[in-house]
């Protein structure tokens, strides 16, 4: 039996899409900008914000930094509003608690954001035992992170596993040698053939899987 569920946020524990391109099309229109669709998110995933104004609509230089501080003040006004926790997340995390489970976040996103949206505007950050994300001017990538929640709540690489919706998360679980459980109702990954590449313990199809399919490793 696992000892850690380490979980993504974005994608994994609540859809923050609808947000995320609302704040970088409202931004990115109001410097003249076309929006981009949906769709266009799968090529920042994982990404700064800044690698993220510069992959979807071409800035360059100080036109990036002008748009991420005017990104970071309308995600904390407008962003935060539009999350959407997945069907059947709060049960799952509900049931792995109480059957004796250690969780955490481990998420690129930044940190405050990403603990008053689980704490103000959902109440679910009481059910995680650790919350391991980025501050201003750190660059942790996903396996900074997983290590974190690891070495914080002093459990073993071994006795965890990561709940992910990208290559990302993927990768990271990859690089540290962690078992990793593909969320597929996710962001990232479109299908289980795209996920099967990483050579998943897990696939869940839904939320609502998250306990009955993680409780049997």
């Amino acid at each position: 039996m696992k000892k850690l569920i380490i979980f993504g946020f974005e994608g994994t524990i609540a859809d923050t899409s609808p947000g995320t391109l609302y704040c970088f099309n409202t931004t990115a229109s109001a410097m003249g900008y076309s929006p981009v669709d949906r769709d266009a998110l799968q090529k920042i995933i994982g990404a700064t914000l800044e690698q993220g104004f510069e992959r979807l609509y071409g800035m360059k230089g100080d036109e990036i930094q002008y748009a991420v501080n005017n990104y970071s003040k309308l995600y904390s006004q407008k962003g935060e509003e539009m999350l959407m926790l997945y069907d059947g997340i709060e049960s799952s995390l509900l049931e792995l608690k109480k059957n004796g489970y250690k969780l955490a976040i481990a998420t690129q996103q930044n940190k405050r954001y990403t603990t008053d949206m689980l704490k103000t505007h959902h109440d679910i950050g009481k059910l995680f035992d650790i919350v391991c994300a980025t501050d201003v001017g750190s660059n942790l990538n996903k396996c900074d992170l997983i290590m974190q929640a690891c070495n914080g709540l002093g459990i073993s690489v071994q006795d965890s596993v990561l709940v992910g919706d990208s290559y990302v998360d993927a990768d990271g679980a990859r690089q540290v040698g962690m078992d990793f459980a593909a969320a597929l109702y996710g962001i990232g990954f479109k299908s289980k053939e795209e996920a099967e590449r990483y050579n998943c313990v897990a696939y869940l199809y839904s939320a609502a899987d998250i306990y009955s399919r993680l409780s049997v490793l």
